[in-house]
This record gives structure tokens, sequence and C-alpha cells, in this order.
């Protein structure tokens, strides 16, 4: 509760009035009820009716009604204004913390349990600040109102009522224990059918492909069944508080009739005043009553809300190293000295004592089976993760005394499967330079050979790629990569089979507008393709997370090892 009081600070003015507003509403709902008492005593039972005095108290009863609700409209208000900003806040510090989380940390959390951050917990979150908080401090006040002035008619009925708060007391808070824990299961239960979800549709052509729509419809209905028994238990516990709390009240209100009838017969209450009590009692039962259901929400809330900083808590990458100095312009060397890096402790390595010295614009190739460390090892360079032990350099200077944001604009990545955003082919390419204008874009789709058919689209640069880029072919897909790190211009680049999966037009496409990319630049190719290995200056052959050979292509063949044994297999292939 400290983080939240500090985290808002910035609203306290507003949430001040707010509690300033629903003070007055609440105190407001008093005078109805001694008017009522006040007609019934000088205007009903008079034996000289004063209609003067009956018009005043009609006046007290409409007017503090209509200025209660004035004042409550406006407290909700301000409370909602400050609760829409202060979940605003939260939500941008969930994206701003998953965005900057160390790799190894975020591959440990499905998209799923992110994402029901900031569905189903921000949601809880926002109806308890924008509803149930407002609908409680007028409750609160109502109550508390209503109280002192019931003590004051007579006390003896009072006491009564405030015999029954101790067992009130208990049944709130055993009932909040059992819903914050119900609220923790169904959280995590809705997270699993979030994550279900985002698994089959990020996987919708392979169940396709392999006829597994009943069997996903029947693991969604499992995970689905799991979230209703979780969320109707919940349910039960928030329903059953508020009846557990009006029953005992209900006792309570029926001892105090039963007196107050006894009150009048003895003469020391009229009934005006017994009506005026009776209508204090239903300010004070139906505000109760809500109480016990806004502190359910309100728990839920706090459940929720420690589920969102869970995540905003975890390290970002920059916390995970010593603070960096700003360095001069990369030039492109990248060494790696006995480098070891596993992913996960007491896996074996995925590489295993790496030692290598790239020179500042050497084109180098990185070949092998699948598994042997290849994707591992440019992974580590733009820092992605962290190695165990040894070191990794740039320019003869250690990684991690980089600044972060200095290695990664020195860097320009076109994966296997370029990822696109649901943007046009504009932002798409422009990602890779947000300050290009668009000739500059449009320069650089040129030089990636994607010019020609974006200019064939309707819409051109402006059309809208789908999810993944799923509107466009893979071919054209990895040319707007490919123009994306053309635009980068950057000292390092790294293709991760960039022209594996590709027809053979848009392979030559590709290839030419490779041509023009890699002069310069010290680039890292991950390729299986002979066409790509032999455009390489040298050539690392990894086996088992070591660099089992190195040379150039003419040199590994020369010498007859598993290299050689590598290229006689595809080119066997390539004349078969």
């Amino acid at each position: 509760m400290g983080r939240l009081s500090r985290e808002a600070r910035p609203y306290l003015g507003r949430l001040a009035v707010a509690v300033a507003l629903g003070t007055v509403a609440g105190v407001l709902t008093t005078v109805p009820p001694w008017a009522f008492g006040q007609i019934i005593s000088r205007v009903l039972e008079a034996k000289h009716p004063d209609l003067g005095v009956l018009y005043r108290m009609l006046g007290l009863i409409a007017l503090p009604l209509i200025a209660a609700q004035a004042a409550t409209y406006a407290q909700t208000y301000a409370t909602a204004w400050c609760g829409q900003h202060f979940i605003a806040m939260l939500r941008l510090q969930l994206v701003d913390r998953i965005l900057r989380l160390p790799l190894p940390i975020f591959d440990r959390w499905r998209p799923g349990d992110l994402i029901s951050r900031f569905n189903s917990d921000l949601q809880i979150v926002s109806d308890a600040v924008t509803t149930s908080l407002p609908q409680l401090v007028v409750s609160i006040v109502t109550f508390v109102s209503s109280f002192a002035v019931m003590l004051r008619l007579d006390w003896l009925l009072t006491v009564v009522l405030v015999l029954v708060a101790p067992v009130i007391s208990f049944a709130v808070s055993r009932f909040s224990r059992l819903i914050t824990r119900s609220t923790t299961t169904t959280q995590m239960r809705i997270a699993e059918v979030i994550a279900a979800l985002s698994e089959v549709l990020q996987g919708q052509r392979i169940v396709k492909a392999f006829g597994r729509e009943s069997y996903e419809v029947r693991r969604f209905r499992e995970r689905t069944d799991e979230y209703v028994t979780a969320s109707l238990k919940m349910t039960q516990f928030v329903q059953t508080q508020p009846m557990v709390v009006g029953s005992i009240m209900i006792l309570a209100v029926t001892v105090v009739v039963w007196l107050s009838a006894r009150e009048v017969l003895v003469g020391r209450l009229n009934v005006g005043e017994v009506f005026n009590y009776y209508l204090l009692l239903v300010n004070l039962v139906n505000p109760l009553n809500r109480v016990a259901a806004f502190v359910g929400d309100l728990n839920r809330a706090i459940v929720a809300i420690g589920r969102i900083y869970e995540i905003v808590d975890l390290p970002t990458e920059e916390a995970e190293l010593p603070r960096p100095v700003s360095a001069p312009a990369i030039a492109g060397r990248i060494t790696f000295d006995n480098v070891r890096f596993s992913y996960a402790e007491g896996e074996s390595p995925a590489l295993d004592g790496v030692s290598v010295d790239i020179a500042p614009g050497e084109i180098v190739a990185l070949v092998g089976p699948s598994g042997a460390g290849k994707t591992t090892f440019i992974n580590l360079v733009p820092r992605f993760y962290q190695p165990q032990s040894g070191q990794i350099a740039i320019d003869g200077r250690p990684l991690d005394a980089y600044p972060l944001a200095d290695i990664r604009a020195a860097i320009a990545i076109v994966p296997q499967d370029p990822q696109l955003f649901r943007r046009s082919i504009l932002e798409n390419i422009r990602y890779g330079r947000l300050e290009a204008d668009e000739r500059e874009v449009i320069a650089a789709a040129r030089e990636a050979n994607a010019d020609e058919f974006i200019s064939e689209l309707p819409e051109g640069y402006e059309t809208e790629v789908g999810e993944r880029g799923v509107r466009l072919s893979g071919g054209q897909r990895q040319r707007i990569a490919i123009a994306r790190a053309i635009l980068r211009d950057p000292r390092i680049l790294i293709l991760d089979e960039a022209t594996s999966a590709l027809d053979t037009h848009s392979e030559a496409l590709i290839e030419s507008a490779l041509d023009r990319l890699l002069p310069g630049r010290t680039t890292l190719i991950v390729a299986h393709r002979l066409s790509t290995i032999r455009r390489a200056d040298r050539i690392l052959y990894f086996a088992h997370g070591r660099i089992a050979e190195s040379g150039s292509h003419e040199e590994l063949i020369a010498r007859g090892g598993a290299y050689a044994a590598l290229y006689e297999a595809q080119f066997a292939a390539h004349r078969a």
C-alpha cells in the first residue's frame, strides 16, 4: 500500500477533493430523515399543523438529495480521472518493462501470462479505482454520519448495532482472505486461457495442416472449464460476503424495531423521532452491505496490482550491468575470447570455449548442423544474452562496457522469418531509422529490390502488411527486412538464414540486394546455401558448441574435413 500511495502522489490533490465531495454527499444524506421526522411530529401528528414547516422540510428533503447527487457525480468523475490516469501509467510501466526485459527472463514467460496482466488484471484494478473506491467513500461517510445522529437520538438502540460490529468485522476479514486467495487462482486460470488462445492463433496453419482443430478445442475447453470453476468460486465468496453481513444486520434491525416500539410506549421517543431513526437505519444498513462488496472488489484489485508489480519489478537489461560510458563510433571488429554459454543452469553448453577474431568489414559465414551453436553465437553479439564465462569485445572493448543503445544502434539483423508489424510498408522499413524521410525509405527499398513490387500495390508504400506481414509473400517480406537493414546503415550486419526458405526468383533478387548491402560492413551470415556461403571471406564451421574449422571456402575444401563433407553432400544433392 505504501508503494501505491507513492505512485499515486501526483493525483493526491484531486483525490482529496474527491474525498471531500464524497464526505459532503454522505453527510447530506442524514438531512432528509430528520426532515421526514419533523413532518410527522410537527405536521401530521400536531393538533395545529404548520404548513410552513411542511414546505421548509420538503425543501430540506429535495435540496440536500439533489446536492448529494451532484457531489457524488463530481466525486465519481474526479476519482475516475485519477484512476484512468493511474491505470494508464501502470499500463505504460508494464509495456516499458516487458520491452526492456533480458531475453533469458522474457523467455520464461508465456505471452498469455503477460497479456493477462494487461487485460484482466488491469481491468480489475480499473473497476476498483474508478467505481468501487468512490462509492466506498460515500458509503463510509454515510454510515458514520448516520451512526452519529442515531447515537444522539437514542443511545440504547444504537448500542445494539454496536454489539454486532465485531461479528461483522470477523465476517468481512474472513471473506477478504478467501476472496484474495480465490482471486489469485482465478487470475492464474485466465492467464492460462489467454496463453492457450495465443498459442493456437499463432500456430493456426499447423493446427489445420495436422487436422487438430477438435484436439485444440478440447484443450481450450479444459482450460476454460478450470477458469470457470475458479471464477465461480471467487464469485461465490464475493457475493456471500454481503449476504452474510446483511443477514447479521437484519437480525440486529429486528431487535432495534422491537426496542424502538418499546421506547415509544414508555415515552422516551415520539413517532417522528422513531421514523427519523428508521430512515437513518436504512442509511446505515445499505452502505454497510455495499461496503462489504466494495472491500471485496478492493481485495481483488490488491491481488491484481500485485501481479502487475510482479512484472514491473523484474530487472531490465541495463540493470544487469555496471554503468557503461559512451565510446567512439563502432568500427565493427568482433572478438570472442573463450566464451562459454548455456541457456539454463545444468544444460550442456550451447557455446563451449569459442574464440575468434573478426576484422572490421569481414564477411563471415557460420555453418554446421542444427544445434551446433550458430544462432547462439549471433545472439550474443547484440547482447541478447550474457555469456557465463569468457569475454566478447567490439573494437577491443568489452561488450558490457558499451551502452546497450550504442551496441544495437550499430547492428542490423535480417532474420529467417522477417518480423514485420501490422503497419504500412513505409512504417516497417522506417523502423530501421525512425527519423528517415520518405525519400530515404524509397531509396532503401530500391536497394533491396523491393520498390518494384511495392509500386505495383494499389496503396503502394501505404499498404498495410497484415499480422506478421501475412499479406506479403516470403520473398517480399524478406526484401522489406533487407530494406529496413539498409536504411539503418549498420556497421555490423547479421543475416540469420535470410534466403533459406525462398524460391529461386526471390533468392536471386535478395542475393542481388545483399551484393549492395554487404561491402564495408562486418557481416555474420548463418546460411546453408552455397551461393551465400561462397560470398564469405571466411567460414566458421560449428560442431557441438565449438568452432571445429575456420578458413575460406577453398581452404576448407582442400582440408577435406567436416565442411568439405557438408559441401560434397549438398553439391551431390544439387547435381542429383
